[in-house]
């Protein structure tokens, strides 16, 4: 299982830069719910997997000092700066924290690509009693307003892609029902995280998809100015900076805590 957590890190490396600038960011509901889940005691948030650091930072305003843990330097190097907010290297398996000195751990769209038992071992180790493990991820974009456009939205993602995703993809298409804390008291949220976007920006979050980073490494020819001219198409405009896509990405939460 090793593997998948170096997996992890090739497939995102190589599109840091994209994955910060398009990817949706993380609604004020999602953070309320880990503020109200979480026991008063603020130390220490960790945020594993951390990518670019969007949701990394935004913990700052609930914790007194947070850190993110990431494998991939190519997301390291662009990760979002904030003042109480650190960023280390490091795969979410073997975190160099002394045992029950945490407060909260996070991972943000991207537990699905740790060695799960490994992970959940670690996670045991490092909190303290009554400390939170809060694992959440973003789903795929919907174009809800017009029918063609998520057509040629479905077929990108699971035609042309199709064979370039890694099975494990599977927990996030599954909305993370097969996401098992080691801990007895899970809950389940599922929220909405609506967003109009132009063509362009829909472009811009198929750029940071893995599957499309193993797409171009397996020498296949850049599909996305022809998806792009396609969405224009379908939405009859000639401008794709309009913002006239109206999308929804559904965030599925598991929330859980050490007794």
């Amino acid at each position: 299982m090793a593997s998948e957590t170096k997996e992890f890190q090739d497939k995102f490396g190589t599109v840091g830069k994209s994955y910060k600038t398009f990817r949706p960011t993380y609604t004020e509901e999602l953070y309320s719910i880990i503020d109200s889940y979480c026991d008063s005691k603020r130390d220490l948030a960790i945020d594993c997997g951390c990518g670019s650091g969007q949701a990394t930072v935004k913990l700052a305003k609930y914790f007194k000092k947070v850190i993110g843990f990431e494998p991939s330097q190519g997301q390291i190097e662009n990760a979002v700066k904030s003042e109480n907010v650190d960023f280390r290297l490091s795969a979410a398996e073997k975190i160099d924290l002394p045992s029950g000195s945490v407060d909260l751990i996070t991972v943000a769209t991207a537990v699905h690509w740790f060695d799960l038992p490994a992970f959940y071992e670690e996670s045991k180790r490092l909190l303290r009693d009554n400390g939170s493990l809060i694992l959440f991820t973003t789903g795929f974009i919907e174009i809800l307003n017009n029918k063609e456009a998520q057509k040629i939205n479905d077929n990108y993602r699971s035609g042309t892609l199709g064979d370039y995703w890694a099975p494990i993809i599977k927990y996030v298409i599954d909305g993370y029902v097969d996401i098992k804390p080691p801990f007895e008291n899970v809950t389940r949220k599922t929220i909405s995280l609506p967003k109009l976007m132009s063509v362009n920006d829909v472009i811009g979050i198929y750029s940071s998809w893995s599957g499309y980073a193993s797409f171009i490494k397996a020498g296949n020819k850049d599909v996305l100015p022809e998806v792009k001219q396609n969405l224009m198409n379908a939405f009859k405009t000639t401008d794709p900076d309009a913002e006239i896509v109206e999308s929804n990405f559904p965030v599925y939460m598991v929330l859980s805590k050490k007794q």
